[in-house]
């Protein structure tokens, strides 16, 4: 049976939030390098064979420039959705480029997708596990919060 949605959003605020926070802090020693998921020829499996995993996962993950955390997101799909942010063909599926480009134009007025691309593929990522979709959702949002990302934009 079922928490109700209160008590379940009182727990994951009160014990699992500080615990998600401090896994990420944990996690940045075992940071891939972002490259990896821009590589030519390299997709999902070979990603999921490089991590040891069998499928995809719905969980968070981050970005980190200068051992900072500057974008975190969340999934259904964690590593098809990191692909997407180098390999895909729409606004949405390359959001953080797009933030980017949106973010340092007023600075760099010729900065394009692709030198965020480049930048992008310059960073390390991390990720974690997380299948409740409540709980995704908030850690997400506290998170971005918490280590004041840069490219998560709130308005």
């Amino acid at each position: 049976m079922k928490q109700p949605l209160a008590l379940r959003f009182d727990r994951i605020v009160k014990e699992n939030l500080p615990k998600r926070k401090k896994m990420m802090e944990v996690l940045r020693d075992s940071a891939l390098s972002a490259e990896l998921f821009n590589k030519k020829g390299f997709g999902l499996k070979s990603i999921l064979d490089l991590t040891g995993r069998i499928t995809d996962f719905k969980g968070i993950y981050g970005f980190i420039e200068n051992d900072k955390l500057v974008y975190i997101d969340e999934s259904s799909y964690v590593i098809r959705r990191i692909i997407r942010q180098f390999k895909g063909t729409s606004k949405y599926q390359k959001k953080l480029a797009n933030t980017m480009v949106e973010l340092h134009s007023a600075e760099r007025p010729f900065y394009s997708i692709s030198d965020a691309l480049n930048a992008m593929a310059e960073m390390n990522i991390i990720f974690m596990d997380l299948p409740d979709d409540l709980e995704r959702q908030i850690t997400t949002l506290y998170l971005q919060c918490q280590f004041e990302c840069i490219y998560n934009r709130f308005d």
